[in-house]
């Protein structure tokens, strides 16, 4: 396969969520020319914001912590910039639907984007050197390959257009990791990989999850500081965008747990809907709903968190697996494991040869 010299990079990270911007920050801190491909038409992944005519709904990540001094200097950052803020010390907790709200708090900071979930991770984008770091949103990556000891990752062509297949030296793969299986798949590069890394990838597994956004035309029954948490039932988690400060009108996010959204997950979407609001009925009270609308993630949730920070099935030509099912879950593991993925490729691929 013959790649054009012009379409050749040091390295690609596939995904623009907060592990592969934090892969991309710290590979071009070690001066390499890094493409950040995102088929989505924004980035933040799963740090996800939407506009519901006047309310503003955080329907992906609906917090993060601060615990390791790595991400806590990224916060740091934002936070001095106007980025994000602390929300609270804690939620509000019922066990199941007979158990008493056990009230919020534990001293630990969660934190959110200043306007939404999305904050962060623009801001690192927004930080990322354009001589070094390009990124390409609304690109679907269909296939990596090995070819002469380089990466190719070939692109989803538009209709009538040839496929544009790209080149690099080292890659990095921040999607769930049954994407990373597909592409590897399609690009027929099973045969040059680790077989024990793979087989290590192949158990990463991840609950599904339904957010139903709702637009209310008072405020909600959702206890200050506008987070419940559930730790059984239907419903794992119930969100007030108002009391949170990113909605100037009343907005709940209501999200599924991985039991229901996994059963539910082929089901008309109207049905969804429909029991999941009434399930959150108490929550709402007497408001009435002006908007809905549902988003449903495939890969929500690990299941089960790998214990490296990242998972490297070549390492000539160089290749990391990242993402918030390694090290440590959430949007702090993710961004974690994309900081050492990206720290480790770039060392990589700046040694002397």
């Amino acid at each position: 396969m013959s790649i054009a010299t012009a379409d050749r990079v040091d390295a690609i990270v596939i995904g623009a969520g907060i592990s592969g911007l934090a892969a991309a920050t710290e590979l071009a801190k070690a001066g390499c020319r890094t493409i950040v491909l995102e088929k989505s038409r924004g980035i933040g992944g799963r740090m996800a914001t939407r506009r519901l005519g006047a309310a503003v709904c955080d329907h992906g990540a609906q917090f993060f912590t601060v615990r390791t001094r790595a991400f806590g200097a990224t916060v740091e950052e934002a936070h001095a910039a106007g980025a994000v803020r602390s929300w609270c010390d804690g939620f509000s907790r019922q066990a199941d639907a007979a158990a008493a709200i056990e009230p919020a708090g534990d001293g630990h900071a969660r934190w959110c984007g200043t306007r939404g979930m999305t904050d962060l991770p623009k801001r690192l984008a927004a930080g990322l050197p354009g001589d070094l770091v390009e990124i390409r949103s609304g690109v679907r990556a269909a296939a990596v390959g090995i070819v002469d000891g380089g990466l190719t990752v070939t692109l989803e062509a538009k209709e009538g257009e040839a496929p544009l297949v790209l080149g690099s030296r080292g890659l990095v793969l921040s999607c769930p990791v049954p994407q990373s299986l597909d592409l590897f798949a399609a690009g027929d590069a099973f045969g040059a990989l680790e077989g024990a890394a793979v087989e290590t990838l192949r158990r990463v597994d991840y609950d599904p999850c339904f957010a139903l956004m709702l637009v209310l035309d008072r405020p909600s029954q959702v206890p200050p500081p506008g987070g419940l948490q559930f730790a059984s039932g239907p419903i794992s988690w119930i969100g007030d965008n108002l009391q949170k400060g990113i909605s100037t009108v009343p907005a709940l996010t209501v999200h599924a747990s991985g039991d229901f959204s996994r059963d539910a997950f082929d089901a008309d979407p109207a049905k969804v809907t429909a029991e999941l609001e009434a399930l959150a009925a108490e929550w709402i009270g007497g408001a009435t709903v002006l908007e809905r609308s549902l988003q449903r993630w495939k890969f929500a949730q690990p299941r089960a968190i790998v214990p490296a920070p990242f998972v490297s099935p070549s390492a000539a030509p160089p290749i990391g697996c990242c993402g918030d099912a390694f090290k440590g879950p959430r949007v702090e593991g993710a961004a974690c494991s994309g900081q050492a993925t990206g720290r480790w490729m770039g060392r990589l691929l700046t040694a002397p040869r």
